[in-house]
């Protein structure tokens, strides 16, 4: 319907976009601070507000844990000016997420990671998108257990604002009750669902355990489409230790009786009936207080049969819990065109990864489309050929890259190239419509192949034409004249210009993609059994080079040996010997099969890596989800070290020549009308319709001389073998209940208030004053300490902290004593009446002790290490010194804007122009005092991807107004023989490990040279909105000194200062803005144009004196 046109009124509202009214991941994204109704501009551009959640933690070398087993997400996001910028005076939204939530969710999802990794050969690794969708369920289990009356409030505030401020467009119903007890994710395919799904089985156990609710449910059940995802899903379960098992083949026995939420029965969705029969059950018979887990579970949206299922799964769990996975939830609501269904939606999908942003982060494969000629009649088989030399293409680079055993294909996990054609399924009997079509499809495809085989001269002479014409010559443009296949065929044409014939390439073609150098004529064999199979060979091969499964063999065959005796083309029909199935076998890449013929129907969880070339046959109209699931399937790739990204997006040093070929799913269709409708929903999902990437190299220059002998602090290295002291495996052991002075003075701080209320409902506010208690002994009586020793036990482990003693009797002594700690509680709480208070009590303990644990060692860790450090020279294989002699930058292929900015750039920085340069979202400086050159910045949101580094917002506003400071100092420095070089220092693990025990990894390195001495200075641009004074990180400029006096080398002085991007009113510190500044931190947004120079005054403060 257009916009705007109601029936029966002149002008009703808009309808939002499905994508644009996700409410519920919109109410989670503002609780980080980001307000989702308000427009985010970044440089003019217009960018989501996940985008801005996302940015602190897109790069992929944050993924993994650091040594406390902690993901570094976790700290990326926490440090992020996300906690940071917000405005403490807004009213919106009234109930946020704290650093220390954020603490208590990540612990959550380290241990259930630690559970479905224990069994497995290669441990799961979560990409940012995994990481935030686990901390969203979490967010959102602990609201929906905790406190169900304030959810409901919080979202319908949201909703009320959401439709106020749209108020052109049709509103969104309010929640009500029933609307809370369904999850649904809505993640790409390939993006790793499965896995998520077991991970928040886990959270949804954890929550309700510590609910008390966990007997409350009677079974999870896990429904899926077919049989064949059923016995993966069983398997992959079984990969994550986690009991599960078909449902029906164990009727009766233990099995009818419910395991409650530690077992999980896989049925297909075609199984739930209103009666008991032979392969169905009766929906009934589960009952309604099921926790139920939904895969591709949109069947049921559209059609009648489907509403049926729809009805029978909601009955399931009306009383129960649901999460539900898909790639497609837009498509499926968009089908249904029905509105309550898609509301429905809308108010429960909690994130959104579909595939354009799994796309724009570089996950997965690249994409071509090789559009239909405008007059495929007469160009069929030229266009056909084309697209067998773009298969063979890959093919060939795939044997030939990849042959010798050191391959350097190695690390990029790629498969063996595969030729796809899919279409809708063939049943046996009268065919209808569109199985007509499908089997006129396939007979076209078969037909073109036979001829391939029969026809040498033919097909060598297009060959001919294709690998040396153009698109003018062969006939091959689109329908706006432009050569499909231009610059398709590099890796072939290298070969002709070695001296191979296209005669040499048609005989290399039988041998690699038919299985048979001598040739001769197609045959096909329908394999014996129920499995639909037909093999394809050629002459007297006994290997098939490729399969058909599209359902009715039979049918498909009469139809394709009557299509062929009409044109008079050779190929035999016959029962194949062979009676064992192929296709399972077609997803390794050992298989013979180089090409498939297959219905949509195997689409659904077809577990291959292979696909690279697809053939788009007829699928029917409404079939839009399944066009982006097949589509799904075949950009799916390994990547390097299984990053899941291409070789441009990954950090592999080196990207083997023609790699991007393997890395490129093409595209082509034998339908015009189809294609059509797959750019449209490309387009659709915001992807670029046709495009290549474009890599723009620019050179990286380390300009450092080390001769300069600049030092930097590690750790020393002991005599006995040359390695840095480590505190795990060389100092003493840590024990818990020793509490050294420091604790006392720098008490653990834990505040319940925030949470409190997060439990109660909004209308009763707590009072102003909050209460600063200790746990006496009455209460530490109701304490299980069991419970709190296994609970620091699975801590430590998680930290892996293997060199930390814990004992009960530990426990107690430090409950006993409570001035190690600030508990700000409710006083009322202290003495409960019920199981949820003590279970408060227990929980208010087990904190405790984990921030005691957290603090104590983080302490012994320092005291240790601090003492033995020592000052090295920078050298260049130093971590901090990239290795890459260029920098990469990666952008789309149709952004010809961005292209010539970029390019404009790499002129400007080739003439070593000094002043800082912008083109669009663009930034670059040579900054000549920095160790290496150029330094980047791309604002958010923008269109380019930088290897191996790119500065954020505020490191990039310190680098150029330390510049400009220079720049109108020169003389001034110069004349007093002053030096100054700037290191930018990589996060942890990689950087210079900055006492690693207070954890702090300043982002900048200053080293100011003059008159014999070094002054070495780091730098953090940060925001401050969650430190406090006396926060270890401004406390560090003090304890620097420390280190200094230790070293007594006389000639380096160390400093350290923190430049604010929290602007000075918004800090709630009770101390004056000069204050604040003795503590070393300089204000960079409010006080611009001088924090700089402040900084230098305080370091030459110190240079003065004699």
């Amino acid at each position: 319907m257009p916009k705007g046109k109601t029936k029966g009124r002149a002008r009703g509202p808009e309808k939002h976009a499905f994508r644009n009214k996700l409410l519920l991941n919109q109410w989670l994204v503002s609780l980080f601070g980001i307000d989702p109704i308000a427009e985010h501009k970044v440089n003019g551009k217009v960018v989501r507000p996940f985008h801005k959640l996302a940015e602190p933690i897109r790069d992929p070398r944050l993924e993994g844990l650091d040594k406390d087993n902690l993901h570094y997400f976790y700290h990326h996001l926490g440090d992020s000016p996300l906690f940071s910028y917000a405005d403490p005076t807004a009213d919106f939204p009234g109930f946020r997420i704290s650093r220390d939530m954020l603490l208590t969710y990540e612990q959550n999802i380290v241990r259930h990671t630690q559970a479905i990794n224990e069994k497995r050969h290669r441990p799961i690794g979560w990409k940012y998108y995994q990481w935030l969708t686990l901390i969203f369920v979490e967010i959102y289990l602990d609201r929906f257990f905790g406190n169900r009356e304030g959810l409901l409030n919080d979202l319908n505030t949201f909703v009320e604002r959401f439709n106020r401020h749209w108020d052109d467009y049709a509103d969104v119903p309010l929640y009500n009750e029933d609307d809370l007890n369904k999850l649904c994710m809505q993640n790409a395919t390939g993006s790793g669902k499965t896995l998520l799904m077991h991970v928040n089985l886990l959270q949804y156990r954890h929550y309700a355990a510590k609910h008390g609710k966990d007997k409350e449910l009677s079974r999870v059940i896990l429904l899926t489409p077919n049989e064949r995802l059923s016995e993966q899903h069983v398997a992959e379960f079984r990969e994550s230790d986690i009991s599960a098992g078909r449902y029906l083949q164990s009727r009766g026995g233990l099995f009818s009786l419910a395991q409650g939420l530690e077992r999980v029965d896989v049925l297909e969705i075609t199984k739930l009936a209103d009666q008991e029969g032979p392969n169905t059950m009766a929906t009934r018979s589960l009952g309604d207080q099921n926790l139920l887990l939904v895969d591709e579970g949109h069947r049921g949206m559209s059609g009648k049969e489907e509403g049926v299922w729809f009805t029978r799964r909601s009955d399931l769990c009306a009383k129960g819990f649901t999460f539900e996975y898909s790639a497609t939830f837009e498509q499926a609501v968009q089908a249904s065109g029905n509105a309550d269904f898609e509301n429905s939606y809308a108010k429960t999908v909690v994130f959104d990864y579909s595939y354009r942003w799994f796309y724009e982060d570089g996950f997965g494969k690249d994409y071509q489309i090789l559009n239909l000629p405008g007059s495929f009649e007469e160009t069929q088989s030229i266009y056909m050929t084309a697209c067998l030399l773009k298969f063979y293409q890959q093919l060939r680079i795939y044997e030939e890259v990849g042959a010798n055993g050191h391959s350097p294909l190695q690390p990029f996990n790629l498969e063996k190239p595969l030729w796809v054609f899919v279409g809708s399924t063939v049943s046996s009997g009268k065919m209808s419509k569109d199985e007509q079509i499908v089997a006129t499809d396939v007979a076209l495809i078969i037909q073109f192949i036979a001829d391939f085989l029969d026809n040498s001269q033919k097909a060598t002479r297009r060959m001919h034409e294709i690998l040396t014409g153009k698109g003018q010559d062969t006939g091959l443009l689109d329908k706006d004249g432009n050569d499909i296949f231009a610059g398709a065929f590099t890796y072939l044409a290298r070969a002709m210009n070695g001296g191979e014939t296209v005669e040499a390439l048609y005989r290399d073609i039988l041998s690699r993609l038919f299985n048979h150098p001598a040739g001769g004529h197609l045959s096909l064999d329908r394999i014996k059994g129920e499995s639909g199979e037909v093999a394809l060979r050629v002459g007297s091969s006994e290997t098939p080079f490729g399969l058909i499964n599209v359902g009715d063999a039979k049918s498909l065959c009469d139809h394709v040996a009557e299509v062929a005796a009409q044109n008079g083309t050779r190929l035999t029909v016959e029962e194949s010997d062979f009676t064992e199935a192929m296709f399972a076998s077609v997803k390794d890449s050992t298989s013979p099969v180089n090409l498939l013929i297959g219905s949509k129907k195997f689409v659904e969880g077809w577990d291959c890596w292979r696909v690279s070339t697809m053939g788009l046959m007829h699928v029917g109209r409404s079939e839009g989800s399944q066009i982006i699931q097949l589509f799904g399937r075949g950009v799916r790739l390994k990547g390097y070290e299984w990053s899941l990204k291409r070789s441009g997006h990954s950090f592999a040093p080196l990207r083997p020549t023609f790699i991007e070929e393997l890395e490129t799913l093409n595209v082509f269709g034998i339908e015009a009308d189809f294609m059509e409708k797959f750019r449209e929903f490309l387009k659709e999902e915001g992807l670029p319709g046709n495009e290549r990437r474009k890599i723009i190299t620019i050179p990286l220059n380390v300009t450092y001389d080390f001769g300069k002998k600049l030092k930097i602090l590690r750790p020393k290295r002991k005599a006995s073998d040359g390695k840095e002291y480590d505190f795990k495996k060389d100092a003493a052991v840590p024990t818990v209940g020793d509490i050294p002075d420091y604790m006392t003075h720098n008490t653990v701080v834990a505040d319940w208030y925030p949470r409190i209320q997060a439990m109660q409902s909004r209308g009763s506010t707590l009072s102003t004053q909050k209460d600063k208690v200790s746990l006496r002994e009455q209460h530490l009586a109701l304490l299980d300490y069991d419970a709190l020793f296994f609970e620091l036990e699975r801590f430590k482990r998680e930290r892996s902290w293997y060199n930390f003693n814990i004992t009960k009797d530990g426990i107690q002594r430090l409950l006993e004593d409570p001035n190690w700690y600030t508990l700000y509680l409710p006083e009322t709480r202290l003495n409960p009446a019920t199981f949820d208070g003590v279970r408060l009590l227990q929980q208010v303990a087990s904190e405790l002790l984990k921030r005691y644990c957290d603090h104590y060692y983080n302490y012994r860790k320092r005291e240790y290490i601090e003492p033995r450090l020592e000052l090295r020279d920078l050298t260049p294989d130093d971590d901090n010194i990239p290795q890459e002699e260029f920098y990469q930058l990666i952008v789309d292929g149709d952004e010809e804007q961005v292209i010539q900015g970029i390019q404009q750039i790499k002129k400007d920085l080739a003439q070593k122009k000094d002043d800082l340069l912008k083109v669009g979202d663009l930034n670059a400086c040579n900054f000549g005092k920095h160790l290496f050159q150029p330094l980047f910045h791309v604002r958010r949101g923008g269109k380019i991807t930088i290897l191996p580094v790119a500065l954020n917002e505020s490191e990039y506003q310190f680098v150029t107004d330390l510049k400009t400071w220079c720049d109108v100092r020169k003389a001034a420095l110069e004349k007093e023989g002053m030096e100054l070089f700037l290191l930018r220092n990589m996060s942890r693990g990689k950087g210079v490990g900055f006492f690693e025990a207070g954890n702090f990894h300043p982002d900048f390195i200053l080293w100011m040279l003059i008159g014999g001495k070094q002054y070495v200075t780091f730098i953090e641009p940060h925001g401050l909105l969650h430190e406090g004074p006396a926060s270890e990180k401004v406390l560090f400029h003090k304890r620097i000194k420390d280190v200094e006096q230790r070293l007594k080398d006389p000639t380096v002085i160390l400093n350290s200062f923190i430049l604010s991007w929290t602007r000075y009113p918004q800090l709630k510190w009770d101390n004056t803005q000069d204050e604040i500044e003795d503590m070393h931190v300089l204000f960079m947004t409010n006080d611009r144009d001088r924090y700089i120079g402040k900084m230098f005054t305080k370091l030459r403060g110190m240079v003065n004196t004699p």
